[in-house]
């Protein structure tokens, strides 16, 4: 009768007005199932159920911010919902930790683990190099069901404006004891970097103006060095073009030698070739088509630009 009564109460709520204590029973689950979710700590030996768990684990993600705790809820709740549509599915039960999205939204948001080991996921090495996965040996569907609800239900409340993050209080910037009017730190006991050095180090030797002087000329000397080893460098890959070989005899074939008189064919590499090396892939042709025709349709069409000031006359 308790457990209708429950039912009837939760019926109008939504899933942020459930307290986390009557989640099982919003859930629709039975009786054994409730008591499977639901484990007092004196009867379980001091062990934390599951419920528990996650809400210790969802209270320690007020401790991040708020777009990364919805990032890593909404990673840990399509992880979750794969698994219970296929519970067979190794991918979604055995994730590796050195996964980017592993990584950035499980490992290094603060709570995430904990969820995951809440739900059922445990840190395993496998293999001979011992590579870390987080596995999910048996599936439970009502822990999954669970934490699906959590999940939603902390998306709605973040959403809402209901879970307020932990903000850390800003360092107080200190003027420098030393009086040189920057700021220092408690690590250099009150002082900036210039004056902790000087209290170690001693006072630097002052700089002379024919030092620097000497500084820059060679510097400049190194510079005119520099570019004339990169300007060396480029034109030995470049190569060094050679000159054009000149056809004298046009009345014969450029490659095969072969007797064409009046009707050989003249490429535009201005060479002249028989019926069979007239194509320019039969003969190596040098003539480059690609600039040709670029500079082709560059001269012919021309750009039409609007304006952008109108001219005052």
């Amino acid at each position: 009768e308790k457990d209708k009564r429950e039912e009837k109460l939760l019926l109008g709520k939504s899933m942020a007005d459930i307290v986390p204590g009557d989640l099982p029973v919003a859930l629709g689950l039975g009786k054994k199932e409730r008591e499977c979710v639901r484990r007092p700590e004196g009867k379980s030996g001091g062990v934390l159920s599951p419920e528990a768990k996650m809400e210790s684990a969802l209270e320690k993600y007020t401790e991040n911010k708020s777009t990364a705790q919805m990032s890593s809820l909404k990673a840990i709740l399509k992880i979750l919902q794969k698994v219970e549509k296929k519970p067979n599915d190794v991918r979604s039960r055995r994730l590796q930790m050195k996964n980017i999205v592993v990584k950035k939204f499980i490992t290094g948001v603060k709570g995430a683990i904990e969820f995951m080991n809440a739900c059922g996921y445990q840190e395993v090495e496998i293999g001979d190099k011992k590579t870390k996965y987080l596995v999910l040996k048996d599936v439970d569907k009502v822990i999954l069901q669970l934490g699906i609800q959590r999940i939603q239900a902390r998306i709605a409340d973040i959403k809402s404006g209901k879970v307020l993050t932990v903000s850390k209080p800003k360092p107080v910037r200190v003027i420098c004891k030393g009086g040189c009017g920057f700021y220092g730190s408690s690590d250099t006991n009150g002082l900036c970097s210039v004056c902790y050095n000087k209290t170690i180090f001693g006072a630097a030797p002052p700089i002379s103006s024919s030092s620097t002087k000497k500084e820059k000329k060679d510097f400049k000397k190194h510079l005119k060095r520099v570019r004339t080893k990169l300007a060396a460098v480029y034109r030995f890959r470049m190569g060094v073009k050679k000159p054009k070989t000149i056809q004298k005899n046009k009345k014969r074939c450029f490659t095969c030698n072969k007797k064409v008189g009046y009707l050989g064919f003249e490429c535009r590499c201005m060479y002249v070739y028989c019926e069979a090396h007239r194509l320019p892939a039969q003969h190596f042709c040098t003539f480059d088509y690609r600039k040709h025709q670029s500079s082709r349709l560059a001269r012919e069409n021309k750009k039409v630009v609007h304006s952008k000031l109108t001219k005052l006359e």
